[in-house]
């Protein structure tokens, strides 16, 4: 892929993520932020949107059920899990990438109010 090809798809790509991630922040109580530029992209896990308490021992059950599954995933910071796939990456990798990632949400914030 050519230099401008790449840093198109990266935009492109990277827009389309951080738009399903925030489809995510609205839908599951424990995504508290979604931030970044381009493919660079972190999520804030926390205990819940009122106290907005960091959710670190979520955020390291989310990244552990995400490699399970085959997606890694970076930690960042307090609580703030780091995406950041490949520039070449695949509109359809992307979508894989979303659906285990809210796969994981989903176990782990059932967990929590359990």
């Amino acid at each position: 892929m050519k230099k401008k090809k790449i840093g198109n798809n990266a935009a492109k790509i990277g827009d389309y993520l951080k738009k399903r991630l925030l489809e995510l922040k609205d839908k599951y109580e424990i995504i508290g932020d979604v931030r970044g530029l381009g493919l660079m992209i972190g999520i804030e896990i926390v205990k819940d949107k009122k106290s907005k308490r960091y959710g670190k021992e979520e955020r390291d059950k989310i990244l552990e059920l995400c490699f399970k599954k085959g997606l890694i995933l970076l930690q960042a910071g307090t609580s703030v899990v780091r995406m950041s796939p490949p520039l070449i990456i695949s509109k359809s990798h992307a979508d894989k990438a979303i659906n285990i990632f809210e796969k994981s949400i989903i176990e782990v914030q059932k967990n929590v109010r359990n």
